[in-house]
């Protein structure tokens, strides 16, 4: 077996993300969307933009304000939903901060610091899902003299692939091509298949774009072609829509067969601003709490956690294990806790701590609360989401395919999330011995279904762990599979050999 000090050892040092200032981040606006199921979006923080006439870009839909475009859904999300009706016609949503053309109800914006969502893409021909910000002199000077940020636009799958996301400023003298950069996500990966951290951190005369953490794009204003102005000093609101490309739309049109509804789920909105942090004051990066082994933002309760941040702890602790379980804090104090309660930490450095959720955390929509202390002083809290699964699996970190351990065509993996198990371990104690998933299992490699022999708890760790046998003919000539691991409705997906 692959023991629990190895696998902690390879994400220690393989899940990182990049490097942290000095400064720390302070929150000042968010909409979680908590509410009840078809509720609609808080009015007093968003507006609608309202009508068709193609909105500049040759789009066919009517944006409307029904609850059938765009509600809570009672689990911690808003949708946007872009609908086909029999005549072919779309109805979809706009959703501003800012003041729309018939109302000044809502007039939200903000300058600099660092603006986030979370968010899961609907994808398909023709499909167009937008998080992005406009000057807020737009209703004066119009664009783009007021300046366009988009932290994020798929272009559906006639301009683009499933995979990649886009990061792009418009203004004057660049609006139509703008300047920015895409973001491809490893691994085969798919913007489709879970929830991913979209933000930017906004300075002024410069713009950083990230995706999951990583900054794949820094734009400032030697960055602009040849007359373009900077415009980006100034206060900017935020918008969230999903567009239908139109006949004249550089991205094209739905075909007949793209399936319809599309969603666009955003777990959250968040507003952060820069703050500097005592050298002994804690500091959680926004969206830096993420599953172990994927470093996606899907967690579920038993799982291993990793939180990155600033000034967590005075060293690092490597060995936590005493006395037949994880402590729960470093002899210099480091604890973790997660709605009051102390987590077991499996390790701890000033930059990472990584510990094990308690079992019986809230699952959403209720928002789950997670601090760090060290010297006696607490971090500013971060809400996560917690799902009853999160299927996922230990990665090489050398090559971002799963850690299996394969013979004859049965394999082994080595997981996180299951969920419950019929036997259910103490929060930081290994697993007594091998007890199955409360939830069913499934797994498919390389689209084909594969027989699964145990998925459940790894006996002696506080891991998970999945047996199974690969479908037949696998493995001629192909140096790795997509696989997708699917518990109680909710899918991981990863690279295996």
């Amino acid at each position: 077996m692959l023991k629990l000090g190895v696998i902690l050892g390879l994400f220690a040092s393989s899940m990182l993300l990049p490097a942290q200032t000095a400064s720390g981040w302070h929150l000042v606006w968010s909409d979680e969307f908590n509410a009840a199921a078809n509720t609609p979006p808080d009015a007093t923080h968003w507006n609608y933009d309202l009508g068709d006439g193609g909105w500049g870009n040759g789009e066919q839909e009517t944006y409307t304000n029904s609850i059938n475009n765009a509600f809570q859904d009672g689990q911690g999300h808003l949708v946007i939903r872009a609908i086909k009706d029999a005549n072919g016609n779309f109805t979809s949503a706009r959703l501003l901060t800012g003041i729309d053309n018939s109302s000044d109800a809502v007039n939200l914006s903000w300058q600099y610091g660092k603006i986030e969502a979370r968010i899961k893409l609907p994808f398909g021909p023709g499909v167009w899902p937008a998080f992005w910000m406009l000057g807020s002199d737009y209703y004066t000077v119009s664009w783009p003299d007021c300046g366009e940020i988009d932290i994020l636009e798929n272009f559906g799958a006639n301009s683009d692939d499933a995979s990649t996301a886009h990061g792009t400023i418009h203004g004057p003298n660049f609006a139509n091509d703008g300047v920015g950069a895409a973001y491809h996500l490893p691994n085969q990966e798919k913007f489709t298949d879970d929830y991913h951290l979209f933000s930017i951190e906004w300075a002024p005369n410069s713009v950083r774009f990230f995706v999951d953490g990583t900054n794949y794009e820094s734009l400032t204003p030697a960055s602009l072609p040849a007359g373009g102005q900077w415009v980006f000093n100034q206060p900017f609101f935020i918008i969230l829509n999903l567009a239908i490309g139109g006949p004249t739309t550089f991205l094209g049109t739905p075909q007949p067969d793209t399936p319809f509804p599309q969603d666009l789920l955003i777990d959250y909105v968040r507003v952060y601003s820069a703050v500097s942090l005592p050298a002994t004051q804690p500091g959680i990066s926004p969206g830096g709490i993420v599953n172990a082994a994927s470093g996606s933002g899907t967690i579920a309760p038993g799982a291993l956690v990793s939180l990155y941040g600033v000034n967590l702890a005075d060293a690092t602790y490597g060995s936590l294990f005493e006395n037949g379980s994880f402590v729960t804090s470093t002899p210099s104090g480091v604890s973790v806790s997660v709605n009051g309660k102390s987590a077991p930490l499996t390790y701890v450095s000033p930059t990472q701590i990584n510990f094990q959720l308690p079992w019986e955390t809230a699952l959403a929509p209720q928002p789950v609360n997670v601090a760090v202390t060290w010297n006696g002083n607490t971090s500013e809290t971060e809400a996560v989401t917690v799902t009853p699964t999160a299927p996922s699996v230990f990665l090489n970190p050398s090559t971002g395919v799963a850690l299996n351990s394969s013979s004859q065509g049965v394999g082994v993996l080595y997981g996180n999330g299951f969920g419950p198990a019929t036997a259910l371990a103490a929060d930081g104690a290994p697993n007594a011995g091998a007890a199955q998933t409360t939830n069913a299992c499934s797994l498919t490699i390389a689209g084909q279904p594969a027989t699964i022999n145990y998925c459940g708890a790894a006996p002696g760790e506080i891991i998970d762990q999945l047996n199974f046998q690969y479908p037949a003919g696998m493995g001629s000539g192909v140096a790795v599979f997509l696989a997708t691991l699917t518990i109680n409705g909710v899918s991981g997906t990863f690279l295996i050999p």
